[in-house]
């Protein structure tokens, strides 16, 4: 299956001096999470604890996570994120230069090199 949506909010945020980072794709900006019905993928890493980058995600029905992430193609406007399951994302985006450079920055950080292409 997949899961196909474009981003209308792209977002990178990083908290205690880069020990917690995320990269957010999302329908929306913010909302009543309690009444979400639209898709978004969030992935993170937590570096004070050792392990691979986590993913969650809505698909506009529910919520779900926890699965390995195997490989993250990220081109200039769309991301595609393959996983351990046979769920696949396809998020495409539209972000100035600026903001490309600092989501590829932290998709760098983020993601194990082994599993990120940057086309």
């Amino acid at each position: 299956m997949i899961l196909a949506f474009t981003a209308k909010h792209v977002s990178c945020t990083e908290a205690i001096d880069e020990e917690i980072m995320q990269v957010l794709f999302d329908t929306i900006g913010e909302c009543d999470e309690d009444a979400r019905a639209t898709p978004y993928v969030l992935i993170g890493q937590d570096f004070e604890f050792p392990g691979p980058a986590t993913i969650e995600w809505h698909d506009g029905s529910k919520y779900a996570g926890g699965a390995r992430i195997r490989s993250v193609a990220l081109a200039r406007n769309r991301v595609v994120i393959k996983m351990d399951r046979t769920l696949e994302m396809d998020v495409q985006f539209s972000v100035g230069e600026r903001q490309f450079a600092r989501l590829k920055d932290y998709l760098g950080k983020i993601i194990a090199p082994t599993v990120l292409t940057v086309l």
